[in-house]
């Protein structure tokens, strides 16, 4: 190659190494809530927690696990 390829092969390298490592650290540093896909899985979570709280606080777990330590 001569040295102009070189140059020229370099600079590209550069370019796309540089928007590469770019949007790497943007979308390391995003917001969960920023991405669609972390926001339907907290969505999903926080639904399971709302449901998992109701069966708690429901009056006929408490019963169940007193029949439970009998």
């Amino acid at each position: 190659m001569e040295h102009g390829q070189i140059f020229v092969l370099s600079i590209i390298i550069i370019v796309f190494g540089g928007r590469i490592i770019r949007d790497h650290l943007r979308l390391k540093h995003m917001e969960p809530r920023e991405n669609p896909h972390y926001q339907t899985r907290i969505d999903e979570l926080e639904q399971r927690v709302r449901t998992l709280e109701r069966i708690v606080t429901d009056k006929g777990y408490d019963l169940k696990r007193e029949f439970d330590k009998l």
